[in-house]
């Protein structure tokens, strides 16, 4: 592991890590940040290896201390505008922003889609938001992707991102989701320990990578039986890009009505059910407050299009018992 100082920029380089590259390094150490954007840093001297500039090729050395001059130059030029969207604010301070996102919502703009995200709503709704990552990422610290639902920290200021990164980095940041998966569990609970990595076929998905993957952890436990469904609630102990479609989907289980991810007989469960988007939810948030360190927890019911469909299920299994 890395020991990081109390000026969240620098990093200690311990034994295990000898031999690593740089960009590979600190692509893992700031998840908000991508590999090319960090290659970009390095290549233009604001990264540096005991106060020297290196090449994104360097390999890593015990003992080295490496430093980044300026994070918030992370952030691009961009034209990403304020715009006067409603949000759902569960909970700010001056440090923080916990957002119930809706369904349908990007959380960043992305090549296509400039407008309507949640960061766009953020900067009409905040005079400051981290730029760690980014303008295009503004305050953003994690993701939900665009047809999930459900609960996001975000944050106001650089120093206060990084703790939070940090913190889900080493897994301190509790999260629960609530899943309609198809078919039934031969147990009650269980965990997927499969690494995630880019799909060969394609390059627009993910796929589990035994080979070149990144660790993906995903817990789950049932929490009510259907004939041919199970609600779930999923602890994701890492963060990987579609981690829990991707695992469930994996071992049998595809989501509900996940048009990526899904098969042809949960697109015909959705269908009677009324479902048009993937039934994924991220209901609970469980952390330490990175600058008064007390302990947060947030919960966020299952939004209407979800419980409703849920009622359709639960109320077609008492018409096929009464038969």
């Amino acid at each position: 592991m890395s020991t990081k100082e109390t000026d969240s920029h620098l990093f200690k380089i311990d034994p295990e890590l000898s031999g690593e590259r740089i960009d590979k390094f600190l692509s893992k150490n700031l998840e908000d940040v991508s590999r090319s954007r960090i290659q970009k840093l390095i290549t233009e001297g604001k990264v540096l290896v005991n106060g020297a500039r290196v090449s994104k090729n360097h390999r890593l050395v015990c003992g080295q201390e490496i430093s980044i001059e300026d994070l918030s130059s992370i952030n691009t030029s961009s034209n990403i505008t304020a715009e006067e969207i409603d949000l759902k604010i569960i909970y700010e301070d001056k440090s923080i922003l916990v957002i119930s996102k809706d369904a349908g919502m990007l959380t960043h703009p992305a090549p296509g889609n400039e407008n309507h995200t949640l960061v766009n709503a953020l900067m009409y709704h905040c005079k400051n938001l981290s730029k760690l990552s980014g303008e295009e990422r503004a305050g953003i610290v994690h993701r939900l992707d665009k047809d999930t639902s459900g609960l996001l920290i975000t944050a106001k200021d650089e120093n206060v991102h990084h703790r939070l990164s940090e913190m889900f980095a080493e897994r301190k940041v509790k999260k629960t989701y609530i899943a309609l998966a198809e078919g039934r569990f031969k147990e009650d609970k269980g965990e997927i320990k499969l690494p995630i990595g880019r799909s060969r076929i394609d390059r627009k998905k993910m796929s589990v990578a035994i080979d070149n993957g990144r660790e993906a952890v995903t817990a789950f436990e049932v929490a009510e039986e259907f004939r041919q469904a199970t609600l779930l609630n999923v602890y994701p102990r890492t963060g990987r890009t579609h981690q829990i479609r991707v695992h469930l989907n994996y071992i049998g289980h595809p989501i509900i009505a996940d048009q990526v991810y899904g098969s042809r007989f949960s697109a015909k469960i959705a269908k009677k059910i009324g479902l048009e988007r993937q039934f994924l939810h991220a209901s609970k948030l469980e952390f330490i407050h990175p600058v008064t360190e007390k302990l947060m927890e947030f919960e966020d019911p299952i939004p209407q299009d979800l419980s409703e469909s849920l009622e359709k299920l639960r109320e077609g299994e008492k018409m096929q018992t009464k038969r």
